[in-house]
């Protein structure tokens, strides 16, 4: 079986990708990483996506690494793989979705899964109009933010207003989330197929309200409630991913809101948090699949 890890160039290889390929090597799996940029994509009488001359075609399977900063990138080989019929986790169309808060958040509710009330405009005017009625804190953020990045918690009028003439500067769509009044921690599970294979809870540092852990947020172990678990599922079907990491959040009022779904989650902290092996629960996964 042969499979193929389709990230960013060999420079950039990070954490997660290196734990991938250590794992896949364990399991003996045929493993070859594959930088996006080196892939060569050819129109002819029919379509093919080439690396080092070899069709990726030829691969079993097709584990990819895309983030948001290559998403431009990853979308056409995607939609290539998708053509030729390679197995995968997820198509060319859930990297426009996951990769978009706003997109993710409608594909959530048309799915009945509960999510912050969320607002977007390209206005400034039609800004300044939601945020008169919204009390504060309240969240804004890019459609295209990761790991915590541009993610701010703003606690005046006076503070938003300023975000919102940078973003328009910046010539960004401005997101507007109601703040879910809740400990300051999120809760993240990740799916693999129709299993979570690790679950734990980020909480913020006492500075900062993003529990994030790029953002400063500590990681503690955590296990889904069955309700979490349902959600969780649900969140990765409307996406359209088998593989995936689920982001929630629990108000005082005890109500779960889904407020990400991240189709290229980080290992490091949830490993460094659980102890467990989430790098080996992906490539049995992986194995499993290329079986089918």
């Amino acid at each position: 079986m042969k499979l193929a890890i389709l990230g960013p160039s060999q420079k950039v290889i990070g954490y997660t990708t290196k734990r991938l390929l250590e794992e896949a090597e364990k399991a003996d799996v045929d493993t070859k990483f594959i930088s996006l940029v080196d892939v060569k994509l050819r129109i002819d009488k029919d379509l093919d996506a080439i690396y080092e001359k070899k069709s990726l075609r030829d691969f079993d399977y097709i584990l990819p690494r895309i983030d948001s900063r290559r998403a431009v990138v990853g979308y056409p080989i995607m939609r290539f793989l998708d053509e030729l019929g390679v197995r995968k986790p997820y198509s060319a169309e859930t990297i426009i979705v996951a990769h978009n808060k706003f997109i993710t958040l409608e594909r959530l509710v048309s799915n009945n899964i509960p999510v912050p009330e969320t607002y977007l405009t390209g206005s400034r005017r039609s800004a300044e109009d939601i945020l008169k009625k919204q009390k504060l804190p309240l969240m804004i953020k890019l459609l295209s933010g990761f790991g915590g990045q541009g993610v701010m918690v703003i606690e005046s009028k006076e503070a938003a207003k300023s975000v919102i003439d940078t973003m328009k500067t910046l010539k960004q769509e401005i997101l507007i989330e109601k703040y879910v009044d809740n400990p300051g921690e999120d809760i993240r599970g990740i799916v693999a197929g129709d299993e979570i294979i690790a679950s734990y809870k980020r909480v913020s540092s006492p500075e900062d309200k993003r529990a994030n852990i790029y953002a400063g947020g500590k990681a503690k172990v955590f296990k889904l409630t069955p309700e979490m678990e349902e959600i969780a599922f649900k969140s990765a079907r409307a996406i359209g991913s088998k593989l995936c990491a689920v982001d929630m959040i629990q108000g005082k009022d005890g109500k779960i809101r889904v407020i990400e779904v991240n189709i290229n989650p980080g290992l490091q902290g949830i490993e460094k948090a659980t102890d467990i092996n989430v790098a080996q629960r992906i490539i049995n996964f992986v194995k499993s699949e290329m079986k089918k």
